[in-house]
């Protein structure tokens, strides 16, 4: 538990701590009061008996911009103190605020003796002079126009190389989620799609498919593409292999940050975590709606396949409803491509046998359970941005 802020009023010392899994505790002088939990909302209010007052309510708000709380303490309808004091919220969630609604940058005024000494050492100016000057300036467009040109004519020739739009694609990828975010987690969050994108070429290569590339899409994620699979038990193979290895990441980042308590470990860690969690969701195109898809198109009938367009169906309008728009997305991509579904193109491709199905679900809910235990035991670290994944759960 850390310290989120503190005051006194009356002589009585109170304090509020909380951690990442939302928890949080007042204390009045060290005796434990209130206690709640809000999943990391900024703001808060806890209820509690006073002996000299009776019933009180604490209620807070957090400005992570700021990175200061504004309270208020009352006894009933009695206001009996407020005010403005230090907080301590996490520091990605302050760096991305800071980078949402920039502030402005003070500007330095002098003080009125060096405005009239500056006014006095500065040569006449005549009328005409701001006009003169403003029409003599180019203008912008004129400015970029050959820059943008020389950029136009490299970009063409670059892109006619496999590797030089593997490349752009990887560094506006790069840029795009530091200038979000900041380039630790930019760095992190590209080593662990790379893991998980890994883990599918693994599982393409020993199907002996022949793996045309993997791409880095900026603010979505990457892809690892390949020929067809020949049977739903390759498709299961490749799709559970970008989780796995992702998850061998995370628990060797988070082993290797147990022993160095370096915070750039676990974050890699908590990042891979939440990487692998989202595309575990039983959803297709995501890897765990690709690996139910390999079990439900191995069962004769229409059942299993009704039920998977249900579940991504779902899903697709509950990521519109809170809000979660690139899972919706992704959603509306998987639900058209079983809508289009044919068993003629179906024929060619091998199904799983029981025993096969079985192991694939089991395999599916070992994996996600490992995901979800790391999450846990990350989110109580203390270290800045390790809670992502149970934010992404509680979500």
């Amino acid at each position: 538990m850390q310290t989120l802020f503190e005051f006194y009023h009356d002589q009585v010392f109170y304090q509020l701590k909380a951690n990442n899994l939302g928890k949080e505790m007042l204390f009045r002088n060290g005796e434990l009061v209130s206690q709640g939990r809000a999943f990391f909302s900024t703001s808060n209010d806890h209820r509690f008996l006073c002996p000299k007052h009776g019933p009180m309510r604490l209620y807070f708000k957090v400005s992570l911009k700021n990175a200061d709380v504004s309270y208020r303490l009352e006894a009933g309808s009695t206001l009996l103190c407020e005010g403005i004091t230090a907080a301590k919220p996490p520091k990605w969630l302050s760096k991305l605020e800071q980078k949402l609604s920039p502030e402005a940058e003070p500007v330095q005024t002098a003080s009125p003796a060096q405005q009239d000494t500056e006014m006095l050492n500065q040569p006449q100016l005549s009328q005409q002079a701001p006009y003169t000057a403003a029409a003599s300036a180019p203008s912008p467009l004129k400015q970029w126009f050959k820059p943008l040109l020389v950029l136009g004519v490299i970009a063409l020739k670059l892109s006619k190389s496999a590797g030089a739009i593997k490349a752009a694609l990887a560094g506006t990828a790069l840029a795009g989620w530091a200038w979000l975010f900041n380039l630790e987690f930019a760095i992190s969050l590209i080593a662990a799609i790379l893991i998980h994108e890994y883990g599918h070429v693994y599982a393409m290569k020993r199907a002996g498919l022949k793996v045309k590339g993997v791409y880095l899409l900026p603010f979505i994620g990457g892809v690892a593409v390949s020929e067809c699979a020949t049977s739903r038990w390759q498709d299961f193979k490749i799709a559970i292999a970008g989780p796995a290895f992702g998850t061998l990441g995370a628990i060797i980042a988070y082993l290797l940050w147990l022993e160095t308590q370096h915070s750039a470990l676990a974050l890699f860690a908590a990042i891979s975590l939440l990487l692998n969690l989202f595309n575990l969701l039983p959803m297709v195109p995501l890897d765990g709606g690709r690996v139910m898809q390999a079990a439900a198109f191995s069962r004769k009938g229409k059942a299993a396949k009704t039920a998977l367009l249900l579940v991504t169906g779902s899903l697709t309008f509950a990521a519109w409803y809170f809000g979660f728009y690139l899972l919706m997305l992704f959603g509306i991509l998987g639900t058209f491509d079983l809508l289009s579904d044919s068993e003629e193109r179906d024929k060619d491709i091998a199904p799983m046998t029981d025993t096969g199905i079985l192991v694939t679900l089991l395999s599916y809910i070992g994996l996600m359970a490992i995901l979800l235990w790391l999450s846990v035991i990350m989110a109580d670290s203390g270290i800045p941005g390790t809670n992502l994944p149970l934010i992404f759960i509680s979500s």
